[in-house]
């Protein structure tokens, strides 16, 4: 008897907390384009300014600044790349409420990858062996195992589908 009065409650109460994770989730990825276009955008004006304040210096003088800024400027675009990768996750969440697992895989081998690459004097020896070890490991999940990331995609993709239309 307690089952059938909880009953109607549920299939209220499921749907309003739904919609508030998809709200949550939106907000979320509306709130990451916001920062990603304020940091694109103020990266690009830090460099525009440096590169002007340089044009009357030596060469040498130039050269020694500009390999800063280039190291600089690869590692916020490597991060740029992180967090579209991160705002897919979430609309890809919006969309069919759950992660897909590709994407994690993905967003697992650019981020250790990139860390790497623009910032591996930050960490320690240990750590980066540590990075690079899960970047190789998730690369050969995502190679050898990239049709069962895909299938395991489009199967949830399509019971999602098969439940909308039930409703």
């Amino acid at each position: 008897m307690n089952l059938c009065y909880h009953v109607p409650c549920m299939d209220r109460t499921v749907p309003f907390l739904n919609a508030c994770i998809s709200f949550v989730a939106f907000i979320t990825a509306l709130s990451l384009v916001v920062y990603m276009l304020i940091a694109f955008i103020t990266g690009m004006f830090d460099v525009s300014l440096v590169m002007f304040d340089t044009i009357f210096l030596s060469p040498t003088e130039r050269q020694a600044i500009f390999n800063t800024i280039n190291a600089d400027f690869l590692h916020n675009i490597a991060v740029l790349l992180i967090l579209m990768k991160a705002y897919r996750i979430l609309v890809e969440y919006m969309r069919f409420h759950h992660i897909d697992i590709k994407f994690m895989v993905e967003i697992a081998i650019i981020a250790g990858v990139l860390e790497l690459l623009f910032n591996s004097k930050q960490y320690t020896d240990d750590m980066r062996m540590i990075l690079a070890v899960m970047s190789i490991l998730f690369l050969a999940i995502y190679a050898f195992r990239y049709d069962a990331l895909s299938k395991a995609s489009k199967d949830s993709q399509k019971l999602h589908a098969k439940v909308v239309k039930k409703k």
